[in-house]
Order: C-alpha cells, then sequence, then structure tokens
C-alpha cells in the first residue's frame, strides 16, 4: 500500500520538489537532503492541483501522519492530526509561520485558519521535537507557511461549486511598492453539509440534522526590504468557522459551534551572510460560542457556553558559522496565554466559570557540525520552564468546585542526529531525543457533571515524557525522484488517560506508558516527462504497555490510530496544459474503545479530477472525491460519499 501525492509540473520543478529548502527540522534554512530528520514537504505546485481546501487536507499523503477529517464541510474542530502513531492533537505541534497554533484549552487546532490559497507551503518533521520547539512536539511539527506577495502587480480570483450545496468564493491581490509588498487575501465558503451521525448514536433518527458549516477567512501581509540585507513584515490572519444543523427540530437561537481567531504578527529578519537574526512578536485572540439543546427534547437550550483564549509571545534567534562547516544557533522563546469559559444555563440561577494560566519561556541551543565532507552532525538541547494556575467555580447545586494554587516546573529535552552520505545520491540518517507534551487547560482545571457521572480534572498531573529513536535512508534517482524509508520507535511515559473510579466519578490521571514504532516509506518518480508518481506507506503499532488501574488494558492498541495507511497517485500534464490526476487512499482498521472491542473497519477510496486552461489567464478544474461512493468511519462520525466539485479560476 503506497501513498502518493505528486503533480504535473515542468521538469524543472521537479528538482525543486525533491530538493527544497526546509527550515522547521533545524530553525534554518537549508536544502532537505543535508537535514538529518524525517522531512517531507508539500510545495505550491502540488497545492495548486490539490482538491484540498484546507490544509489538514493537504496532509493525507505524508508517511507517518494520519489526518482525519471527514469533508470540507466539516467543522474544523472535527479535523485530527496524530504523527508516529500519537493520538491526540496536542500531542502533535502546529505552527502557522513558526507561531504555535494548538490552542491551551485543550490543545486543538483551528485547521480552517488559512485555506489552501494562502500557503506557500508546509513542512512536516517527524519525530520529537522539543529539543528545538518545546511542549507538544512528541510526535513531530507541522509548519505551515504562508504566502507571501507576488512579483509585480497580481490579483486572483475563484469560484466552485459542488456537492452538498457548497460553494466557495477566493480572492487575492498582490502588489509591489518599490522596497514594499503587500499581499490580501480573503475567501467564503458555506455548505449544507450532510448526516455524519453514526448508527449506533443514542440521538433518535427524528432528531439528527445535516451537519454543515460555514467558513471565512481573511489575510493581509505586508513586507518592507529596509536594506540588501534585512526586512520587516506585519500580518494579521482571520478566521470564523460555523457549524450548522446537528439536531432537529433545534431552538430558537441556537448555535451548535461558531469559532473566531485573530493571528497577529510582526517579524524582523537580518541575513548577512555569515549569520542570521531574527526577532518575531505575535498573538492568537479566540472566541468560540457552543450551546448544548436538551436531549429530552432538541427543542431547548440547556447550555450557553463561550469560550475564551489568548496568546502572545515572542521568540528570538541568531545563528553564526563560528568555522567552516560548523555553525551554532543560540534562541529564546516566551509565551503568555490564558482561557476563560463562561456557561449559563437557562431558565437557572446556575453559572459556570473555567478560568486557566500558563506562562512559558525557554532556551534553545543547537550546534550543526560538517565532521567530514560527508558526515555531519547536530545537537540540539532546550530546557523550557512554565508556570500554570487556575480554578473552577459552579453555582449548581452538588456540582464541583475547584481553586488552585499556582505550580512550576521545568524540563531539559536533548537531541542528537546525524546524517551521513554513503554518496552523492544516497544519505543514511538517525536520531535520538527527548521530549515533553504539557498537559492542557481542560485536563488541569476543568471539572464537569454530564447526568450522574463527574469527570474530575487533576491540577497535579504531570507533562507526558516521551524517549524517541528513528533511523532512515534516502536515495536519490537524478532529477527523476527519490525513494525514503524510516524506522521509528517512541517510548512514552505518564500518559494522561481518564480511568473511572466508581460508576459516578472519572479521574483525569498520569498513569502507565505507551511505545509506538513502526516504519515509513515515500517515493516520488518521474518515468517520463509529462507523467509523476508519488507513494508512501505507514505500519504503525502503537500500545499500551503499563496501566496500573486497569491491567486488563496493557497489551491494548491505542484508540483511533490505524495500523496501516496508504495511498497512490498520478499526475499527467497534456502538452496544451491540462492536467489530470488520479489517486487512492488506505486506512487500515482502528479501535474504537480503550478495550479494543470496537472495531473500526478498513477503508480505501479514490478520487479523479483535472484542470483545463479556458485562456492563458482562465482555467477550470473539476474533481471527484470517492467515486466509489464509500461510507465509512472517521473518528466518531460516518465519512461522506461520493463528491463533486467544479471550479474556475483566473489571474490579471
Amino acid at each position: 500500500m503506497a501513498t502518493v501525492f505528486a503533480c504535473a509540473f515542468p521538469a524543472t520543478l521537479l528538482a525543486a520538489e525533491l530538493d527544497p529548502v526546509v527550515v522547521t527540522a533545524t530553525k534554518t534554512a537549508q536544502s532537505i537532503r543535508e537535514v538529518p530528520a524525517a522531512v517531507s514537504v508539500i510545495t505550491r505546485e502540488q497545492i495548486e492541483r490539490s482538491p484540498a481546501s484546507t490544509v489538514d487536507q493537504l496532509l493525507s499523503g505524508v508517511p507517518g501522519l494520519y489526518a482525519a477529517r471527514m469533508d470540507a464541510s466539516s467543522p474544523n474542530r472535527i479535523a485530527q492530526t496524530y504523527t508516529r502513531g500519537l493520538p491526540g492533537n496536542s500531542r502533535t505541534l502546529v505552527l502557522l509561520d513558526g507561531i504555535p497554533m494548538n490552542v491551551l484549552y485543550d490543545g486543538q487546532v483551528d485547521w480552517s485558519q488559512l485555506s489552501s490559497q494562502d500557503v506557500e507551503r508546509v513542512e512536516v518533521v517527524r519525530g520529537a521535537s522539543s529539543g528545538l520547539h518545546g511542549a507538544n512536539a512528541m510526535g513531530g511539527v507541522i509548519n505551515v507557511l504562508s504566502r507571501a506577495p507576488e512579483p509585480g502587480v497580481v490579483t486572483r480570483v475563484g469560484a466552485e461549486y459542488g456537492s452538498m450545496d457548497s460553494k466557495r468564493l477566493s480572492a487575492s491581490h498582490s502588489h509591489n511598492f518599490g522596497r514594499t509588498a503587500l499581499r490580501v487575501s480573503a475567501s467564503h465558503f458555506t455548505s449544507d453539509g450532510y448526516d455524519m451521525w453514526r448508527p449506533d448514536t443514542t440521538v433518535p433518527l427524528a432528531n439528527r440534522d445535516k451537519i454543515g458549516t460555514v467558513k471565512d477567512n481573511a489575510t493581509l501581509r505586508l513586507t518592507h526590504e529596509i536594506d540588501t540585507a534585512s526586512f520587516v513584515e506585519g500580518g494579521l490572519s482571520y478566521m470564523k468557522d460555523e457549524a450548522t444543523g446537528f439536531y432537529k427540530p433545534g431552538a430558537s437561537g441556537y448555535q451548535p459551534s461558531t469559532r473566531e481567531q485573530w493571528v497577529p504578527t510582526l517579524r524582523y529578519v537580518r541575513d548577512d551572510g555569515g549569520a542570521q537574526s531574527s526577532v518575531t512578536a505575535y498573538g492568537r485572540l479566540g472566541k468560540q460560542w457552543a450551546d448544548t439543546l436538551n436531549p429530552a427534547n432538541y427543542r431547548t437550550i440547556s447550555e450557553e457556553g463561550v469560550y475564551e483564549d489568548r496568546t502572545f509571545g515572542m521568540s528570538a534567534q541568531h545563528s553564526r558559522e563560528i568555522l567552516v562547516g560548523h555553525r551554532l544557533t543560540v534562541g529564546i522563546d516566551y509565551i503568555d496565554g490564558s482561557i476563560r469559559n463562561h456557561f449559563d444555563y437557562p431558565g437557572t440561577t446556575r453559572q459556570r466559570d473555567t478560568q486557566g494560566d500558563l506562562s512559558r519561556y525557554a532556551l534553545f541551543v543547537q550546534d550543526e557540525i560538517s565532521l567530514t565532507g560527508r558526515w555531519k552532525l547536530n545537537l540540539a538541547g532546550r530546557y523550557d520552564r512554565w508556570k500554570t494556575g487556575g480554578n473552577q467555580t459552579d453555582t449548581g447545586v452538588g456540582q464541583p468546585n475547584s481553586a488552585y494554587r499556582s505550580q512550576s516546573d521545568g524540563m531539559f529535552s536533548p537531541k542528537l542526529a546525524t546524517l551521513f552520505k554513503l554518496s552523492d545520491s544516497v544519505n543514511l540518517r538517525a536520531s535520538a531525543g527527548k521530549a515533553f507534551n504539557l498537559p492542557d487547560m481542560f485536563n488541569l482545571y476543568a471539572n464537569t457533571r454530564r447526568g450522574a457521572t463527574t469527570y474530575w480534572a487533576n491540577p497535579n498531573l504531570t507533562p507526558e515524557r516521551v524517549k524517541a529513536y528513528d533511523a532512515g535512508v534516502d536515495v536519490y534517482f537524478g532529477r527523476r525522484g527519490s525513494v525514503k524509508a524510516t524506522l521509528y520507535y517512541n517510548d512514552a511515559e505518564d500518559f494522561i488517560y481518564s480511568v473511572q473510579r466508581n460508576a459516578t466519578n472519572v479521574d483525569k490521571i498520569n498513569v502507565g506508558a505507551v511505545t509506538t514504532r513502526g516504519l515509513e516509506l515515500e517515493a516520488v518518480y518521474r518515468p517520463i516527462v509529462p507523467l509523476s508518481l508519488a507513494a508512501s506507506y505507514t505500519l504503525n503499532r502503537s500500545r499500551i504497555e503499563e496501566n496500573k488501574r486497569n491491567t486488563a488494558l496493557e497489551g491494548k492498541d491505542l484508540t483511533n490510530v490505524p495500523r496501516q495507511h496508504a495511498s497512490l497517485r498520478a499526475d499527467y500534464q497534456f502538452p496544451a496544459g491540462a492536467t489530470l490526476f488520479a489517486a487512492l487512499r488506505y486506512v487500515g482498521k482502528r479501535y474504537g474503545n480503550d478495550l479494543n472491542t470496537t472495531v473500526y473497519k478498513a477503508y480505501t477510496t479514490g478520487d479523479i479530477g483535472g484542470t483545463y486552461p479556458i485562456s492563458k489567464s482562465v482555467s477550470a478544474r473539476l474533481t471527484v472525491a470517492n467515486v466509489a461512493d464509500k461510507r465509512y468511519d472517521g473518528i466518531g462520525y460516518i465519512a461522506p460519499g461520493r463528491t463533486v466539485t467544479a471550479g474556475i479560476g483566473a489571474s490579471f
């Protein structure tokens, strides 16, 4: 089984795709062939030929990374990305231009923050990365790099229509004013959605509705060249993602989920050849509204929730070649964030509030050494120090309340990686390191009661930790393609579990040990100039090794993680400029509960599509996703059947 996400493009672009410059793995710009890590890059050319509308949909072809979203019409919070068999969004760090995007409340990521039209490329680093990136980077790092202003004056517009009455409008404009350049973009997407309810849901058939969405995006990026060696840039990104439907008949004013988020950034960069420096300041301001209907009749609102989160941070680093083939990088990170959640209960005087705060600062150092012309060694280490605090108040009778003292701790994360060039076309690489994940605010401070059961948070939770190892080989076939293989092993402890204390109480605790191990394969090859092929395959086993509270879980697989996943893709470019693609994706069986008694069956889906140049500046596209109309289990929902989307785009 193999996964392919390749595109039809001129042969000169294939070399750039095989040997792109990446920054995420080492925080310094260098050729992917020089990086001692398992890295995948999704280029702009691939994005333009992909049917994906959001960033997480671009990730389905990356080995070692399981990206599960039902459809573009799904609410953004349903998207899940697991790296190297470690489930939960909080265990994979997601960056937007180097800025952390994991929400402090629950570690989730608002994948709708950028539409695919605003993305220049995506870099995926697989493997423990806390040595440079700190918390959340247990399984790896996904860095989404947004598009810079284009040369000259360029305007692009697009429109799409598809199944489920899905509509998309998009536009962008780039303008250069000498040393200053500007890019603005916006998109609007609506979809009626579809019936995502699983057959084993307790919601009566008469009360299940289609689950649709309304998504709005806007971005602004302004760049000014100070001199030939330095520039400053500012950016602002806005996202609004509204879920519609869910229940019939519903209630007046009912809002299933609406999320707004603003991300302002300011960055200074200087590169004078021998040394590079950068300083970045950013913020993330989010707000979400979510109501709960009374399950007795689905006609009245039982709970109205408002979730607010804010994050402010800064980072700075300096990199210098101190000797020939010897580069030293030092940097600092600081982040300060808080969550404030308020709940009202219509018809009563009850109110519930949850608050949590986190501040964290870190120092990291990296030494890149060329021991010989063929052998490179990379040493990195980072020390993080953090402080957390929070409380919950609930005026309801018999409801849990809590007030916690602030706690602080620190952790050192080392990493050693090496790369050896066996020949000009064969690289051997290996790495070993430690990484960690801080418990999120929900697990620390948010006590909740559902029916007769109380779910207790735990302010004494300790960070999850992992020791990670991998080894791989990369083989390049000139400009025709490459094959890469990686073996990995993760030994994690202090995983955070929900453990049943008794019939009416569930505790959040650190318990047990988990291992994940597997094989990643990826390949891209061009047998003839017009045809591009690519493939990847992942074999993974994620297993609970120890659980003192429930030994029956020992030896069981972690939930929602497939043993195998893969896909294939072929792209063909015709002489007149038209393109055609066909893709297959396979996901193996997964388990839906800790005891592995609920099994989600394996499935295979196929997509086809293409583009046609109507004129030099206008093109049309057609995509048919899930051609065989396969209905399958996602994560908690049933995926849609066949969907057809047609669109037209123009540039001038």
